[in-house]
């Protein structure tokens, strides 16, 4: 299935990007899964289109479907990618077992950046993380890395990932989900990360991964959850799961959704991705979006939701939660409480408005 990401078009929302934007990924597609294409584009010269989704994983692994696409996004104010197109969905694939791998390529094989700082920032909500043991045959709460830095060896992308985020069901808490990024290794229940930190579930989160190119044995990725929107990137925060991995990177030209032995009850949600060369485009703060814009204009009055345009209204609190979802002819009247949230609407028409409003 192939995908234009350069530019990506949701609904009536136009992007208007530069060369610092490598990839603009909403999951805005038809289709109800991610990719149907197979094999690795490293290693198959007339299966390596810039833009498309590839199911890929070891030869040993069980490949029996693709992630899928969930009809929502994520919301999370402040962020440019909030509520626009839909979501990733990472969950059990049908077997405990399974394990599948789907890559993007952001730009050609021959075009690896090798140099500099890139920055990946999309949102993500995890509402159960429990992983399966195919030994012991039964759930527990391994760590799992559901997103990925594709580098491209000369070996199949499920063993050429220099650069993963992991997550983990906190065996004590069932609300917590812990989380941590490597650069190269293997994280169990055993041998735990040296850095982490942990996250509510059920709520959403902007993620920013850092990734620093040296040429040498200090290169690096961090992970920062919900770091200020601004030009200027954070200065503390973020987290490297093992320093003392020493691994370099061979170069980056994509990323990967990894579901890797996950239970029953896994649901993973990421949307609104973005790679840039600057904090402040990845963010989408600096010139990588310069304006957004839609035909409906949405304003409230005390606790009625004005969209003038008749369709479908979905409000959310700032954690994510859908808390309202109604049809409405241009005027609905809810009995929302004081605060801020976020509105989503969809015209008859198929047009998409995002916004906050405020209910006094």
């Amino acid at each position: 299935m192939k995908k234009l990401f350069l530019l990506v078009i949701a609904a009536s929302f136009v992007f208007f990007t530069n060369a610092q934007v490598l990839l603009n990924e909403t999951f805005n597609y038809n289709s109800t899964i991610l990719a149907n294409v197979a094999g690795d584009p490293n290693t198959s010269a007339t299966n390596n289109t810039v833009g498309v989704w590839y199911e890929t994983g070891k030869a040993s692994d069980s490949n029996s479907s693709s992630i899928l696409i969930d009809s929502e996004p994520l919301y999370y104010t402040g962020y440019i990618n909030s509520g626009i197109g839909k979501s990733a969905k990472i969950e059990n694939g049908g077997s405990g077992a399974n394990t599948r791998v789907d890559v993007v390529r952001f730009v050609s094989m021959a075009d690896k950046i090798t140099t500099g700082v890139l920055y990946y920032a999309f949102l993500m909500n995890v509402g159960d993380a429990k992983s399966w043991s195919t030994s012991a045959g039964a759930e527990e709460n391994g760590w799992r890395d559901i997103f990925t830095i594709a580098e491209g060896g000369s070996d199949v992308l499920g063993n050429s990932f220099r650069g993963r985020l992991f997550i983990q069901q906190d065996p004590t808490e069932t609300g917590k989900i812990n989380y941590t990024i490597v650069k190269n290794t293997s994280i169990s229940t055993t041998t735990t990360p040296t850095n982490q930190g942990f996250i509510s579930a059920g709520q959403t989160y902007l993620v920013v991964i850092r990734q620093t190119f040296t040429g040498g044995t200090d290169c690096k990725v961090e992970v920062i959850m919900n770091p200020e929107i601004t030009v200027t990137e954070p200065s503390t925060g973020w987290i490297n799961g093992n320093p003392n991995d020493v691994n370099t990177f061979g170069g980056t030209y994509g990323i990967g959704l990894r579901r890797r032995n996950l239970a029953n009850s896994a649901n993973i949600l990421i949307s609104g991705i973005r790679v840039a060369r600057t904090y402040a485009d990845a963010v989408g703060v600096g010139t990588g979006v310069s304006t957004i814009y839609s035909e409906n204009v949405i304003r409230v009055s005390g606790k009625t939701i004005i969209s003038e345009n008749a369709g479908n209204i979905h409000v959310y609190n700032l954690a994510g939660s859908k808390v309202l979802s109604a049809a409405t002819e241009g005027r609905l009247e809810t009995t929302l409480a004081k605060g801020l949230y976020l509105v989503k609407f969809v015209d008859n028409s198929g047009n998409s408005t995002s916004t906050k409003i405020n209910i006094n």
